[in-house]
Parts: structure tokens; sequence; C-alpha cells
């Protein structure tokens, strides 16, 4: 047994990754399967009863299939199983009609809006989160196959890989949700700085708990570990659980100066403690001798994932909003007063003020070509290990980007939402063509995805108990490409069955 456990460490030690390009393109079966799935439910009656058979696996085979295929099997062949997948989209665009639907519309009285209707359901959102949930579930038991290639395992030092977005995603993610918190809050007047620190120490108690957990299973069945990802002691769970309470401990300089603003403010002065001030020799060859030296990645790591947070606290305050707040780009919050004379000064032009779509796109460009000019002129490169500014730079533009397909999908298939302005007189007129779907999850996001989300925490404890029990029980090293895919197969199917089912029974654990 140890004889395996050093050979299973050694398979995913000193790798050096691929190309970013390598990395957007297999992830790209995301977008390419949310936009057949969306066809499919607006062309025929297949996904109408959420609970057949039918539908329920072609959820499974759109939303989680397909991802496992992307980055095993046709791994070196995206665009093959791009054209496999399209196929069936092709002939039910030319044999079929689209399903009408009402233009989704949504009425805005600034004095009545109500907080549900302030931050209403964005679809895209959950398609972005629950698609990342289920390819982080993937990579984590694939990766021990040599079916999974080593290009996309985590690297050692300096690249870029797959498996390098994991950790950071869940930061910036972490961040676009935390937002709504603030906007809420701010919307209603009722912010309390002791209030969200003491919610947000205690909402992080759960994902603490699970480090302490895991630990305590790595270190007692003696599972193989890669000490230079997050140091003898600290792991995923540890980062994320300090994000919440470091954001809220800090969230009056937040507020004041930005999340965009003092992102790029922190990454840059620790990229140049890193630089000049010989952190980075400390962090890459200093012995371990104390707690700091043990678990000097995972702790120095913790300032770019909470950069990374930052940008996606920004990105929120953009996204979250039935509409544009003012000055969403540099300004965090607004009161209803705030926003109430915003709009109905008709301001227009280079304010600051951006719509979803325009602000998607402009970060997304924002941050890609700050991680260009720093990958070909800055003398270090990528290194999720410390989490360099170029590393927090590329997790932000990936995400971003991501984040604008999905949107851009939904507004291709379903239509943006129109959005009618309205005073006491008209309001209390009942207005023709509001299609209530704009806030029904089940209406343009498919049942896989709402399940995932629903249940995310809980989906992400089970997958890491089941990759514990597959790498104990079964040699996946020795696996052939056959073997290997029907294992990955049937665990896929286990954790998919398994969110559906809390689904169907209406149990939200997230």
């Amino acid at each position: 047994m140890d004889g395996l456990k050093e050979r299973k460490e050694a398979f995913v030690t000193g790798l050096t990754g691929g190309t970013i390009t390598d990395v957007y393109v297999v992830t790209s079966i995301s977008a390419v399967s949310y936009l057949i799935w969306c066809i499919i439910k607006k062309r025929t009656n297949l996904f109408e009863n959420p609970r057949s058979v039918l539908s329920q696996l072609l959820d499974f085979l759109l939303n989680w299939n397909n991802l496992l295929l992307a980055v095993t099997i046709y791994a070196n062949n995206i665009s093959l199983l791009t054209f496999l997948i399209l196929i069936p989209a092709v002939f039910i665009l030319l044999t079929s009609k689209s399903k009408k639907y009402v233009q989704r519309v949504i009425r805005i009285n600034f004095k009545t809006l109500t907080v549900k209707e302030y931050l209403p359901f964005k679809s895209y959102i959950t398609i972005y989160r629950s698609q990342m949930m289920i390819l982080t579930c993937i990579c984590i038991l694939a990766v021990d196959f040599p079916i999974f290639p080593r290009r996309f395992a985590k690297v050692e030092t300096w690249g870029t890989s797959l498996m390098d977005l994991g950790v950071g995603s869940f930061a910036f993610s972490m961040g676009v949700i935390t937002a709504r918190a603030y906007l809420r809050q701010h919307f209603l007047g009722k912010y309390s700085y002791f209030r969200n620190l003491f919610r947000a120490i205690k909402g992080s108690l759960p994902i603490l708990g699970l480090g302490v957990f895991r630990l305590l299973s790595v270190k007692y069945f003696n599972y193989q570990e890669h000490v230079t990802e997050y140091g003898k002691y600290w792991n995923f769970f540890f980062t994320l659980g300090c994000l919440p309470p470091l954001t809220n401990l800090l969230s009056p300089i937040i507020l004041k100066v930005s999340p965009l603003i003092l992102s790029l403010t922190i990454g840059t002065t620790y990229e140049y403690i890193l630089t000049n001030r010989g952190l980075m020799r400390y962090i890459i060859s200093s012995p371990r001798v104390d707690f700091l030296s043990d678990n000097k990645e995972g702790i120095f790591s913790l300032i770019g994932y909470f950069c990374i947070c930052l940008n996606g606290l920004a990105l929120g305050s953009m996204i979250l909003t039935v509409v544009p707040t003012p000055h969403n780009l540099t300004k965090m919050t607004s009161s209803r007063e705030d926003l109430m004379a915003y709009h109905k000064s008709g301001k227009k032009g280079c304010d600051f003020t951006f719509t979803p779509v325009q602000g998607l796109t402009l970060i997304s460009l924002l941050y890609h070509v700050l991680y260009l000019l720093g990958d070909k002129y800055y003398k270090y490169g990528v290194s999720r290990r410390m989490t360099n500014m170029l590393y927090v730079l590329w997790v932000s533009a990936y995400n971003s980007t991501f984040l604008l397909c999905y949107k851009l999908i939904e507004n291709f298939v379903w239509g943006d939402v129109k959005v009618q302005y309205v005073d006491d007189k008209t309001s209390a007129k009942k207005p023709k063509n509001t299609d209530l779907s704009v806030i029904d999850p089940s209406v343009s996001v498919p049942s896989a995805l709402t399940a995932v989300n629903n249940n995310s925490l809980v989906l992400f404890l089970v997958a890491n108990l089941l990759t514990g029990v597959i790498n104990m029980s079964y040699d996946t090293l020795d696996s052939s490409d056959w073997s290997g895919i029907l294992v990955l197969m049937g665990y896929t199917f286990i954790l998919s069955t398994f969110t559906m089912v809390l689904y169907h029974l209406g149990i939200k654990l997230r």
C-alpha cells in the first residue's frame, strides 16, 4: 500500500501543465452543452417533465457526461466531440418549430421595489456555478487515472492547467455571491458591520469543519497528498473558509475604495513582496520547521485568493441587480434613494455604469489585456502555488469570460429581459406580455444544474468521500482507458443521481 501511495503521489508531482488556450477549448464544452439543452428545451417537449427517465438521462448526458468526455477520451479532439453533440441539435432545428415564449418583462417601480425584485434570480449565474462544481467533482477523481491528460493536473510551481483553476474559481464565485448581501443591505439601509462579521464567521464554520475532517481523514488513512499544493496541514476547505470572514473584516475599506481597486492594490503589493522581498524564495525552498513553514503555500496563497474574491465581488455588483446601480464599476452598493435619483436623472454616457453584458465584456477584456501584457513582458509566469498576480488575473479573466458566454447564450435563445420603468399610477395597471419565467429556473436552467446548485457543498463532500473510497479500493494507476472511463461514468452517475434525488425531494442543504 505504501508503494502504491508513493506512486500516486509521484503521478501528480512535478507537472508543468498546458496552455490557457487548451483550457478554454476543453471547457467550452460546458457552454456548447448548455446551448444544446436550450435548443432542445425550446423546440421539443423532452424536458417538460423533469421527473421522466428520458428527461433526466438527457440532462445527465449533456451536463455531466459531456464534460467527463471532454477531459478524458476527447481531450485531444474537442472539435470532434463538439461536432458529435451538435448533430442532434442541428436535426432538431431543421425538423421542428420553436415554441412560443412571451418576451420576458420586468416592471420597475422604485418606490415599491422589493429586495426579491431588486436581486432577481439570474439563470446564467446558476449555470456557471453548477458547471464549475460538476467539472471540479469530475477532475478530483479523474486526475488519478491515466486517461486524464497530465497537462490538466495541477502544476508544481509555474504554469497553467485545468485543475489550477479550481480553488481560484470557487473564490471568484464566492465573491460574486457575497455581493448579494451587501447590495441587499445597502438597498434597505440595514447594513451592520458586526452582524455581517458574525454571520460570516458562523457561515464559515461548516466549511472549516470539513477542512478538519479532510485533514484527519488523510492522516488517519495514510491517503496520498501533494504537500506543495497547500502545505502539510492546510487544504482547500481552510482557504475557502477563511475568505468570508476576511472579506467582511475589511468590508469598510472594500465599500469605500471599491473591490476592484483594492484587489489590484493588494495584488501588486503582494507581487512586489514575492519578487523583491524574498517571499517567493521562502515559499519555494525554505525547510518546513514550524506551523508557518509547514503550511506556507496555503497561508500565503490566501492573499491571492482574497484578491480573486474581491474581483468576483466587483463583478457581482454589476450583474446581480435587476437594473444597473449608479457607477457600479467603481461603487459597489447604492441605496433605494440613490437608485431612484440616478434613473430619474436619465444620465447617459461614460459614468462607469454598466449593464450585465457591458460589465462582463469590459471586465473580461480588462483582465485578459492585463494578463497578456504581464505574460509577455513580466519575468515570472503564472503560479497557483503562490497565487501571484498573473494567476489572479488569469482566473478572473477565465471566470468572467464564461459568465459572459452563458449570459450571451441565454439572451440568444430566450431573449434579454426587458425592463419597464413605471410610477404609482401606471403600476396599478396589469401589464401585458409579462413572463414570470424571468424568475423561474425551470424555464432556462437544466434540472441537473439546479440540483447541483441547490446542494453544491454536500455534493462536493460526497464527491470527496467517493474519491477516497475508489482510490483506496481500486488501482486507478494501472487501469486501462476503458475500465477507467467506466468507473468515472459510474462515479458521475452516482453524484448526478444523488443531487437529483435531493432536488425532487425539495431538500436544499447548500
